[in-house]
Order: C-alpha cells, then sequence, then structure tokens
C-alpha cells in the first residue's frame, strides 16, 4: 500500500533468516469516498420544513441513479452547484397504485417531500407536491397541445404562478432540451427546465418562494417521466412492427 515499504523475504542458504524483531503492522486501507452533501440547516420561521436549504440557491441539478439490480422504480440525486447532495428521490411503484409516486428525503433519510400522481377514474394528468407528505404546497398541470410541451405551476391553492414551455412531443425530446419556466402572462422568461447529457438542471429566481422552487422541481420530475414514457411507448411500438 502507499506509504509503507513492502516486506521483501530474503533467501540465503548460507544465513538462515534473522529472527523479525518487530512486529508486523497491520495493513491500513484508505476509506471510501463519500459523498459531500450540504451542510445541515435549522428551521426557519415561514419556510416549510424541510426546504430551507432552497431560500440558498437558485440551482438544483438533478441526476437519476442507476442500479445493476433495480428493476422497479428509478432513483435520483438533487445536488447544488458544487455537486453536494441535497435530496435524494425514490421512485416507489405499485400495482393498481398511483401513477407516478416519488419520495424525496433529505441527507438523514428524512423523508421531507412527495410527488404524486393519483390514479383517478380519469387518470388525472397532474403533478401533486406534498410536503411533508400528506400536505400540498403546490401542482404541476399538464396543458395539452400536439406542437408545445406547456405545464402550469400552481400554488396549494390552485392558482398559476408560472408557466414551463417547451418543445411537443411530435419533436425530438430524447436528446439535449429546454423548457422556459416563463411568467404566468407569459411575458418574461424567469427560469429554464434544461435536459442535457441525461441530466436535468433547474434554474428559477433566488427570491422565488421555496414552495414554488419545490414545484418547479417536481415538474423536472415530471417532464422525465413523461419522457421515458414516450421513449417506452416508441420501444414496444418498433418491437411489436418486428
Amino acid at each position: 500500500m502507499k506509504g509503507m515499504d513492502p516486506v521483501n523475504p530474503t533467501y540465503n542458504a548460507m544465513n538462515p533468516p534473522m529472527p523479525l524483531t518487530m512486529p508486523l503492522q497491520p495493513q491500513s486501507y484508505p476509506a471510501p469516498p463519500q459523498t459531500a452533501i450540504v451542510p445541515y440547516m435549522a428551521e426557519i420561521p415561514g419556510v416549510t420544513p424541510g426546504l430551507e436549504y432552497l431560500t440558498q440557491i437558485d440551482q438544483v441539478v438533478v441526476n437519476e441513479k442507476f442500479s445493476s439490480g433495480q428493476r422497479w422504480g428509478r432513483n435520483y440525486e438533487m445536488v447544488n452547484n458544487l455537486g453536494q447532495r441535497i435530496f435524494t428521490g425514490k421512485q416507489e411503484v405499485v400495482c393498481c397504485g398511483p401513477l407516478y409516486n416519488l419520495h424525496i428525503s433529505d441527507n438523514n433519510s428524512k423523508e421531507v417531500m412527495q410527488l404524486l400522481q393519483p390514479c383517478q377514474c380519469t387518470c388525472s394528468p397532474n403533478l401533486e407536491i406534498h410536503c411533508p407528505p400528506g400536505n400540498i404546497i403546490g401542482y404541476s398541470m399538464w396543458n395539452w397541445s400536439a406542437f408545445v410541451t406547456s405545464l402550469s405551476i400552481q400554488n396549494a391553492t390552485k392558482q398559476t404562478v408560472l408557466v414551463v414551455v417547451g418543445p411537443g412531443f411530435q419533436t425530438n425530446l430524447f436528446g439535449d432540451v429546454n423548457f422556459e419556466v416563463k411568467s404566468n402572462d407569459e411575458t418574461q422568461t424567469v427560469g429554464m427546465i434544461r435536459r442535457e447529457s441525461g441530466h436535468f438542471t433547474v434554474q428559477f429566481p433566488l427570491d422565488l418562494d421555496v414552495n414554488i422552487k419545490a414545484v418547479l422541481i417536481g415538474s423536472c420530475f415530471f417532464l422525465d417521466q413523461a419522457i421515458y414514457q414516450q421513449r417506452q411507448r416508441m420501444r414496444r411500438r418498433r418491437r411489436d412492427h418486428h
């Protein structure tokens, strides 16, 4: 190992080996690298518990974490621009359960958010953002169009605060693509959801309400899931034609 001289045996028929006078030292191995995490933040009055760190940032990067043994559901990691982990996400897939159910936890493994798309009789194409689970802080609502992908970002009372606009599903959404975050009247661009090299970057104003920041992060997963399902449908279609 680095920092230690190897013990090389000597072979001398004329002179037998000398007895060891020093005990052998146990080998030391470097500790496995630890994931950098954001520092702990105490609760802030008026801020939804679990979202305190979002008050300090204007960007979150979402990476999917692949596992060789993973068959159902998908795992994610959310980091800041320094690569420090903020949250982890784990999708729960249950037969006859919600259409989409993602649990987001902090670095202490405490669940702080849940992204839920209930399977109602109409199979609502809308995402609920809970923080903590059971307390809805906002919604991400699909606005269907053949030519653009549009989401309404709503607060807890279903008032539209922002709009996310991007290319439609008739175009290629599987490469790098940008979705603009616009004001409610769509006259100003205030942020971006960008898909690049397989991960998402969510950008928003620093002073944006943390609940709406959380809804935008949830919308990123909503878009990712929609793109993923579209890719699966295309694969099945090609397979059925062969």
